[in-house]
Parts: C-alpha cells; structure tokens; sequence
C-alpha cells in the first residue's frame, strides 16, 4: 500500500454575505431560469410545499443551496 499518491491542497474560503447572495441568485437562474428574489418569495408563499424537489429540474439543487442563505 505503499504506491505514490499526489497530495492534494484544498482550500476553504468563507463566503461574505454578498458573495453568498450572489451565488444563490446564479444558482437559481441557471437551474429555474429565475432569480433569487422570485424563486424565495414563492418558496416563502408555499408555492414548493407540495412539490417533489426531484420533479421539478434544478429544484434540488437550489433548495440544496439554500443554507448559503438562510439558516433552515
């Protein structure tokens, strides 16, 4: 077990609280086609709640990066 494995650096960054604003809006826009403040105020309106996030492409995805935003 003892075969030549290349280290890898990982580097963690913390976000501002612009920064993770602005990534959720690019999320939402490139899996829903809308922006953050639509997809949240229909999220907040209940219009998801009865929703399969698995039915719906890119749901789950933008619901999965909802803590960027809030804490849930």
């Amino acid at each position: 077990m003892g075969g030549d494995r290349a280290a890898t650096e990982v580097q963690v960054k913390e976000l501002s609280e612009q920064e993770a604003q602005d990534l959720f809006d690019r999320i939402c826009r490139r899996e829903l086609g809308i922006s953050a403040v639509e997809f949240l105020s229909r999220w907040d309106a209940g219009d998801y709640d009865a929703t399969d996030v698995d039915s719906v492409p890119g749901l789950a995805d933008v619901t999965m990066a909802l803590p960027l935003i809030r804490e849930i």
